[in-house]
């Protein structure tokens, strides 16, 4: 009886102490896991550093056999500036030049005054001529003056409206228009002359 009494005094002494001494195990495995893992690295690092330091270093050349080639530098040599430009009129006008192509048109312009008036003048006497013949003047706006002399000054009226016109466009900021100056005194000295040739023609 002594002794189950003993031995259940002695137990929880055993129960107390054996989960120390398991976790204490338990510490000392895995700090010697540890350790052996400590030097197996460094024994697995050793050779590497060791092959590194063996091996000879790769000379500069083999690196730079394995990139490809820069381009070279070439010289770039700059167009002239006028090389686009292959027009074969000038850009720039001179102020003799300009004043040479005004004297020009100016004279132009003063033969057809001197043409469409002339022209007129030649329609009045055909005009003049058919009507003692027995024709009528057909243009109301004349009509009134086929009778007498009057009709030279007032045939004159279109030619001189053709000549402002003329000289106007000239001159104008639109340059289709200064190209056509010349066209309201030309009609001027078309229409003159068909009346006047079919006036010629009346008997």
């Amino acid at each position: 009886m002594f002794l189950a009494i003993a031995v259940l005094m002695i137990h929880p002494q055993l129960a107390t102490t054996s989960p120390l001494q398991a976790k204490k195990a338990a510490m000392d495995a895995s700090a010697a896991i540890t350790v052996s893992a400590g030097t197996a690295d460094a024994e697995n690092s050793l050779p590497t550093l060791t092959a590194s330091l063996e091996t000879p270093a790769q000379p500069a050349a083999e690196s730079s056999e394995a990139l490809p080639e820069a381009p070279l530098p070439m010289a770039v040599t700059a167009p002239a500036p006028m090389a686009y430009l292959s027009s074969g009129k000038r850009l720039t006008v001179s102020v003799g030049e300009l004043r040479a192509e005004n004297r020009r048109k100016e004279l132009m312009w003063k033969g057809l005054v001197i043409a469409s008036s002339g022209a007129a003048t030649f329609d009045a006497w055909s005009t003049r001529r058919a009507i003692t013949g027995g024709a009528v003047e057909l243009n109301p706006l004349l009509r009134p003056f086929a009778g007498n002399a009057s009709l030279y000054a007032a045939i004159q009226v279109g030619p001189a409206l053709m000549d402002f016109a003329g000289k106007k466009m000239m001159y104008s900021r639109y340059s289709w228009v200064r190209h056509m100056w010349w066209v309201p005194q030309s009609a001027s000295f078309v229409s003159s002359m068909f009346c006047g040739s079919h006036n010629l023609a009346f008997h």
